[in-house]
């Protein structure tokens, strides 16, 4: 299987594994920092942001 070379919806990079959240792709650094991250750390302001960026469609 080939790399999947996604770009991340939170850091903008291109990357080889994440995961995928309503069809918009997470690498896996990303995803660990957000997980680890407090809510009084300025960079949670930034993955909110970030996040902002997954459309939910409720139909």
């Amino acid at each position: 299987m080939e790399p999947l070379n996604e770009i991340c919806i939170i850091c903008e990079h291109k990357r080889n594994e994440g995961i995928y959240v309503q069809d918009r792709f997470i690498c896996d650094e990303c995803e660990k920092d957000m997980v680890n991250t407090e809510t009084n750390d300025p960079k949670y302001i930034y993955y909110l942001k970030q996040l902002k960026k997954i459309e939910v469609s409720y139909f």
